[in-house]
């Protein structure tokens, strides 16, 4: 925040202060700033996540990230900032101070794993998403299965498409110890990671015990916490076979923007392809195609180390295709390590590193 704070400070006046910070920065900030005209909203220019101003019925405003924020509240949605826009609320009401670009890269994980469902981002609704996202998953499936099931609370409108459109009824073999406890996947260290997975989820006996389970999940990251707390405790629980449905295809690249994967060695997806390759390769082109023979032993790999009946990943397309926005305004470098607007794909487009080739070769 200072360091924003200082940057912001070199402009001459605010607004001139944030494209300044926006030039500066290489990474993704949305401010808010109180002076004594109105509060001033920023989105980041890149894009990466939502910025939305809500409007009351006595004409007064309010900002959020989250439009389900609005809606208890007595609020509607007003605007969608677009990226690099640059708004003043005041007593004039609403008024543009600097207009935005009409090209972005929103994080595609907002509507896959990390947002509210009541939500919409870019007016698209999370639930929907993860409804048909679950659509497509059964469509590209085949296996036979007692009942399909998500895991609380991110993978559950992942599992509801999944059963709209397979036919299987859906049911909860796994809830919550409370619904407001916390996400497992961001804390920043592994115990209290553990912490939260061990006492998050509470296994149902009679619903597993003697059935075959489809279990919709909107990722896996590290794997750590899906085999070692939710597969043990279905397990253990006596079910009989568990089909593991990420509705994401496998991470292969961390986050830019975010602190929850900082390194390559947390993914279990680039876990799979050292162990295959006996090295970390640089292009990964092979292991993006999911038509490929190594993509195929890639997901044997994490199948095998997670100890699941089986594993089928989203692809890549119909992810896009259920958010439904173009693929050039998804961020979706996680998966691809796509690069920004240029759409280029790291180690995949330069002639000097040879393909499927480790970096020591």
């Amino acid at each position: 925040m200072e360091l924003i704070a200082k940057l912001i400070n070199q402009g001459k006046t605010l607004v001139d202060g944030i494209e300044k910070l926006y030039d500066r920065i290489k990474g993704s900030a949305s401010i808010l700033l109180m002076k004594d005209d109105g509060i001033y909203a920023a989105r980041d220019r890149l894009g990466r996540t939502p910025l939305v101003v809500g409007e009351g019925e006595g004409g007064d405003y309010v900002v959020a990230t989250e439009t389900c924020s609005f809606l208890n509240l007595g609020y509607r949605i007003a605007k969608y900032l677009e990226p690099g826009e640059i708004v003043r609320l005041g007593n004039a009401g609403l008024e543009e101070q600097l207009s935005g670009r009409t090209s972005d890269q929103i994080c595609a994980f907002l509507w896959i794993y990390t947002g509210y469902p009541a939500s919409s981002y870019e007016g698209i609704n999370v639930e929907l998403v993860r409804e048909r996202s679950g659509r497509f998953l059964a469509k590209n499936d085949n296996v036979d299965a007692d009942f399909v099931a998500g895991v609380p609370d991110s993978g559950v409108g992942h599992a509801i498409g999944y059963a709209m459109e397979s036919g299987l009824p859906y049911r909860r073999p796994l809830v919550k110890y409370t619904p407001g406890y916390g996400r497992s996947y961001t804390p920043p260290a592994q115990e209290i990671r553990d912490l939260v997975a061990t006492m998050k989820l509470i296994p149902i006996k009679e619903v597993i015990a003697g059935n075959r389970i489809v279990l919709c999940d909107d990722s896996i990251v590290r794997g750590t916490q899906l085999k070692n707390y939710t597969l043990k405790k279905l397990g253990e629980s006596g079910a009989k076979e568990v089909h593991v449905r990420p509705a994401c295809p496998p991470l292969l690249f961390p986050c830019r923007f975010a602190l929850s994967t900082r390194s390559v060695d947390e993914l279990v997806a680039r876990r799979a392809i050292r162990a295959l390759e006996g090295c970390e390769i640089e292009d990964m082109r092979d292991y993006l195609d999911d038509r490929s023979e190594k993509y195929r032993k890639m997901v044997e790999w994490i199948a095998k180390e997670l100890g699941v009946t089986t594993l089928a990943y989203q692809r890549i397309d119909d992810m896009v295709e259920a958010i439904g926005l173009p693929r050039e305004k998804l961020c979706l470098h996680c998966w691809t390590g796509e690069d920004g607007q240029s759409g280029k794909t790291r180690g995949a487009t330069n002639p000097s590193r040879r393909r499927g080739r480790c970096k020591a070769c």
